[in-house]
């Protein structure tokens, strides 16, 4: 682990809370021209894994607040900017509740817990994006059906299906190559 939670206000996690928080966006960044397919959840889920609850929600709150804001494809309006930031602070809080499981799994359930929390966390984030959508749109569908919709087209679908697969294969392997690292 880079630290726990307990040591939040020392410069130096302050620091490495920022980094990690930048490289969340920047990693956004890369396949934003993509539509449902991007690699920010995963890293922000990992960022958290390794940083506990606390920090984790904090890396989500500013490199989603940082990629959301910044989007190349045009800022989003309050609420869909708000639905997505809390997302991403719901990734961090997640990777730094389910941190302390994967740390003591085995690979194989390394990779089925993270493969499911990125299937189950990325569902979260597409309802609360489609319910902003809602929020914003209300032109007689009622939100049951503008969130059953929205889930159920091809990009959604690809948006889950690409996360869960990202979440499986990367989070064991950064988790590993951190694992080593700290005990060289």
């Amino acid at each position: 682990m880079i630290s726990d939670d307990r040591t939040l206000g020392s410069t130096l996690d302050l620091v490495r809370t920022a980094l990690l928080a930048a490289l969340c966006a920047a990693v956004g960044y890369l396949l934003a021209g993509i539509p449902n397919v991007e690699l920010i959840s995963t890293a922000t889920f990992v960022c958290g894994a390794l940083c506990g609850v606390r920090r984790g929600a904090v890396i989500g709150l500013l490199g989603g607040g940082i990629f959301a804001g910044l989007n190349p494809n045009g800022l989003s309006p309050p609420p869909l900017y708000a639905a997505q930031v809390t997302g991403f602070v719901l990734l961090g809080a997640g990777g730094g509740a389910m941190g302390p499981i994967l740390g003591r799994a085995g690979l194989g359930l390394q990779a089925v817990v993270a493969a499911a929390c990125g299937f189950a966390l990325t569902l979260v984030y597409d309802v609360l994006t489609n319910v902003a959508v809602w929020l914003m749109a209300r032109e007689g569908a009622s939100l049951i059906a503008v969130i059953v919709g929205g889930l159920s087209f091809p990009l959604p679908l690809l948006h889950v299906g690409v996360n869960t697969l990202a979440f499986g294969l990367v989070v064991p392997a950064v988790l590993r190559a951190v694992r080593r690292r700290s005990a060289a």
